[in-house]
């Protein structure tokens, strides 16, 4: 017989005691309040209620498992001694159904809590319990089970699963995985799929465990006899994640309608799982034994949480297809992850949450029936937007310069086939033509973009030759560039003409290639292990690099070159963490047809602290590289009369130990920016050469910031409107995201919108600044070992 706790039922329990109403998408869950008391709701597909607050017993201060077997109950152990809850005990352990309340205790795990040696490493019921309506459809024959995997904390001990009946079992089974297989011990998570119950054990590494059928003769009711074999998955090891080669990752697996995927959030070391710096998709196939990336995951959205899975249809809940949801510890920020675009959007569920608050989790609620959305609500949709209507100026020839012969076929069909003999300007064609020819390529666009009769009369653009006589302006913006989804086609946005959207259709080199530094108009570029080149998207002129050295591959932290990649004198500069109190370097310059890499000691820290960088680009000032520290701590590498690498004595005090800064040279002098969590802290500072000690800077003045990973420069502002502001590397709509020092608050040119952080705003993860560059290259210069 089923042992169950008897609760009031849902019409007697107060509206606060409730469990919100189910929905097709998981509720995100806040717990909050002393001894996590009260729990804050929040669900994606009602985005403007943002103030549900429950206090649920079965919830608070517990700690809770859901994956899609589930479908719908959750795992809840008691693994607190200071519960406040009634009737709860420390170590007690339940089955718990939010929609139905119906609750399912499960024998005591009080025994293995207590264990030192060991940690909870996964938790997952394989079906929901059978008498339960919710499973009238399954099958019958597969028993609900509920494992727990348990890994020991040292090699001395076995990993053990621990598993149990629903209602049926008094105490806990347990299955040992022999320590003899060296992959076992470092059992890392557990998931069921298609059946079968799966242990992680490394990147690619899975024990796969099938339960076998008992005989009906068997006097034995504790005996369960599972079969268990090893297996690993083909996949390509390499991923171009941002980061050195001592980046961390976690790995978290979801099952979404018979498939199952295998999601890697990469982390920086500092600051542990803080700070996510990429993250790649692969689709597993146990069997034909690989794994596979994916770059779009069609109807798919999936949400990761703490200790929680989901699944859902984005057709179902109207939202954009493909789209990661995951939550990071002690963090109440909701990531949103699209795969197809590359970019994540960061979102504040919860307003005004009571302190304290802990970390979030998600839990889906099976509702009795699927409401279909009628149409896609997007990723913008869902967050909102500004009360003022969204008036980004796209030029014309943004969408049609991939293709200019067709554009120019479509507007004489509009036309009749006849050219209009005169412009608004009342100049003929010859004059107009004549006064374009002496614009800059940008002012070019916008002369042609004018009116119909300018596009008829004046010859689009040709990016790659720019035949314009004037590449020279006397105003100057970097153009913020970034590419969806691995495409030939980027986009380039400038935050001076009002945000205008420029796309441009690139060599099929750049597709799969990732933007690692930007100077000059020049892209460097990685793609694949060992591949480096140089890329100017306004010329399509590109510089092969040779290849990293045969024994390393790209696991940079970051990465520079000193002056244009068609000067003499140009060397590309990259840098890594080696160990606790060293570096790696790796130099080539212009002529060389080989890396030169060493190994250099961290001098002048304490022997407490290790040198981190900053997982952005290094700086070339003065004759030498400068790297930043996440603590502040500036490292230099000389390369005027032999190769040296020196950590400066004393900046260090001043930074967040977990959040990048950006180094930037500004009129001859070196600053860092300090960016806090999710830009919620902004701070400036110089560094004083002669006291060697990091100075506040309170204004820019006329000078502008733009901030990103793989660039980071500085202009005289051309407009006053743009003074003393820093721009970053996100979008809020459609339109840039700056910061300005004026109002201490972030805008967006164009729009009402005023924030104290990031949220609502999106990056993409394959983005940078850069400067454009139409100067034409010879053969000569753009052949690497030419000096």
């Amino acid at each position: 017989m089923e042992e169950k706790i008897a609760l009031p039922a849902a019409s007697e329990r107060s509206e606060r005691r409730r469990p919100p109403v189910p929905r097709a998408s998981p509720w995100l869950v806040i717990p909050h309040g002393n001894d996590e008391k009260d729990q804050a709701f929040f669900n994606i597909c009602e985005p403007k209620i943002r103030t549900c607050r429950k206090c649920i017993p079965e919830m608070t201060r517990k700690r809770f498992w859901q994956s899609p077997s589930h479908q719908g109950w959750l795992v809840i152990l008691c693994d607190s001694d200071a519960d406040p809850t009634p009737n709860c005990n420390f170590g007690d352990c339940f089955l718990w159904n939010p929609v139905s309340l119906e609750r399912i205790q499960l024998p005591t795990l009080l025994h293995w809590v207590l264990l030192d040696h060991y940690e909870i490493r996964g938790c997952v019921l394989s079906s929901p319990p059978r008498s339960t309506a919710s499973a009238a459809d399954a099958d019958e024959d597969d028993d609900s089970m509920v494992f727990f995997l348990f890994s020991p904390r040292d090699e001395s001990h076995d990993c053990v699963l621990v598993f149990c009946r629903p209602g049926e079992d008094k105490q806990w089974r347990r299955q040992e995985l022999s320590r003899n297989n060296v992959r076992i011990r470092y059992a890392q998570s557990l998931f069921y799929f298609k059946g079968k119950l799966y242990v992680m054990c490394g990147r690619n590494w899975y024990l796969e465990i099938e339960k076998q059928l008992e005989s009906d003769d068997d006097e034995d009711d504790d005996h369960q006899t599972f079969s268990i074999r090893s297996l690993v998955l083909n996949d390509d090891p390499f991923f171009p994640s941002k980061g050195g080669s001592l980046i961390s990752f976690k790995i978290d697996h979801v099952e979404s309608c018979n498939e199952i995927f295998k999601v890697v959030k990469y982390h920086s070391t500092r600051g542990s799982n803080k700070v996510v710096t990429s993250i790649r998709v692969l689709r597993l196939d146990f069997s034909l034994m690989a794994s596979e990336e994916v770059k779009s995951l069609g109807d798919h959205v999936l949400f990761l949480g703490r200790s929680t899975t989901a699944s859902c249809s984005a057709a179902e809940l109207g939202l954009t297809r493909g789209c990661l949801f995951y939550t990071l510890p002690k963090d109440q920020t909701l990531y949103i992850f699209d795969i197809e675009d590359n970019a994540t959007t960061v979102y504040l569920p919860c307003l005004k949450l009571p302190t304290p608050w802990f970390s979030p989790d998600w839990m889906l609620m099976m509702p009795t029936t699927v409401r279909v959305a009628n149409g896609r609500r997007r990723i913008e949709d869902m967050l909102g937007k500004d009360e003022e209507e969204d008036n980004v100026i796209e030029v014309e020839e943004n969408r049609t310069s991939i293709n200019d012969d067709e554009k120019e076929d479509q507007e004489q069909k509009h036309n009749g086939g006849e050219l209009e003999k005169a412009s608004t300007w009342g100049l003929n064609g010859d004059i107009l033509e004549l006064i374009a020819n002496y614009l800059h390529p940008v002012d070019y666009i916008h002369f042609r973009a004018v009116c119909k009769a300018n596009r008829l009369i004046i010859p689009a653009v040709n990016w790659r030759t720019s035949y314009t006589e004037n590449r020279q302006t006397t105003t100057f913006s970097p153009l913020l560039v970034f590419s969806i989804n691995n495409d030939t086609i980027h986009n380039f946005i400038d935050p001076m003409h009002n945000n205008e959207k420029y796309l441009m259709n690139l060599s099929n080199l750049l597709v799969g290639a990732t933007i690692r530094f930007s100077k000059g108009g020049w892209l460097l570029m990685s793609k694949g292990m060992k591949n480096v080149f140089f890329y100017n998207p306004f010329t399509r002129a590109t510089m092969q690099l040779p290849d990293l050295p045969d024994d390393n591959s790209y696991e940079f932290s970051g990465i520079s070159f000193s002056s244009l990649p068609t000067s003499s004198d140009c060397i590309v500069f990259a840098i890594t963490q080696w160990s606790m109190d060293a570096v790696s370097i790796f130099v080539i310059a212009r002529g060389d047809d080989f890396w030169t890499y060493n190994t250099y000691e961290n001098t002048n820290l304490p022997k407490y602290m290790e040198f981190l960088p900053c997982l952005n680009n290094p700086v070339f000032y003065d004759g030498a590289f400068y790297c930043l520290d996440y603590n502040g701590s500036l490292g230099v590498f000389n390369i005027e009369g032999g190769f040296t690498w020196k950590v400066l004595p004393k900046p260090q005090e001043k930074f967040n130990p977990i959040y990048p800064s950006f180094l930037v040279e500004c009129e001859g002098k070196l600053l860092s920016v300090d960016v806090g969590h999710v830009g919620k802290s902004i701070r400036i500072f110089r560094l004083d050469f002669s006291k060697m000690v990091w100075v506040k800077v309170e204004s820019l003045g006329k000078r502008m910031l733009f901030i990103s990973d793989t660039s980071c420069l500085s202009a005289i502002a051309p407009h006053s409107r743009m003074e003393n502001k820093i721009y970053f590397p996100r979008l809020h709509g459609e339109r840039i995201l700056f910061y300005s020092l004026d109002t201490g608050r972030y805008h967006s040119l164009g729009s009402r919108h005023s924030a104290l952080a990031f949220y609502y705003t999106k990056e993409n993860s394959n983005c940078s600044w850069i400067e454009p560059n139409w100067s034409q290259t010879t053969e000569q210069e753009l052949n690497w070992l030419s000096i």
